[in-house]
């Protein structure tokens, strides 16, 4: 894995680390509970939603996709979506047990990429099913911040079904590249190998 210093300066990878930063402010914000304070976290919510939309874009059409940003963009996203997480179980009544998988989901994909990273020189990236669980979440935490009651059991049932759609598909990929070391397949889309 190669990370230069240059890296840091690209514009993908600068909107992944402004994204970082806006959290504890959105959190700040959300927590005050005024309708001003309210407003600001959403506005900056949005920003953050859409530097994660253009980072990506950025990224590809720019021809800057680097490990750094391979690093920085999920754990962009993870962190966010934790504590956004964590504001809806303390402040808005969400289910703890359906954020628990979430959490084991990300804590377990974690280990198996360390352990794929050690063993096999295979690093893994986000694929399909994981960008579509991250999304998913998205929304749903977003419903439950801002109170859309009629929408929340539907999307707290299509947030359970995908992490756990989720954590199938990235146990079958692990295995397979581990006990394999291959890139075919399914493989192709949730890990690459790590460059020497």
């Amino acid at each position: 894995m190669v990370i230069r210093t240059k890296d840091f300066f690209l514009a993908p990878n600068l909107l992944a680390i402004a994204r970082i930063l806006l959290l504890p402010f959105i959190f700040y914000f959300l927590v005050q509970d005024t309708q001003v304070s309210f407003f600001i976290a959403i506005v900056l919510m949005g920003i953050a939603i859409a530097s994660d939309i253009l980072d990506g874009y950025l990224a590809r059409r720019l021809n800057q996709v680097t490990d750094l940003g391979k690093i920085l963009d999920p754990v962009a996203d993870k962190l966010g979506l934790g504590i956004f997480v964590v504001f809806v179980i303390i402040h808005r009544g969400f289910p703890i047990w359906i954020a628990a998988l979430l959490f084991l989901k990300d804590f377990f994909t974690v280990i198996a990429g360390i352990m794929l990273v050690r063993k096999k020189g295979l690093v893994p990236i986000s694929a399909y099913w994981g960008k579509l669980n991250s999304w998913i979440w998205v929304i749903t935490v977003i419903v439950f911040i801002i109170q859309i009651h009629q929408l929340e059991p539907w999307l707290l049932a299509a947030a359970t079904i995908s992490v756990i759609n989720c954590a199938i598909l990235y146990s079958r990929a692990f295995i397979i590249s581990y006990r394999s070391n291959t890139l075919d397949g399914e493989i192709k889309g949730p890990i690459t190998r790590l460059r020497r």
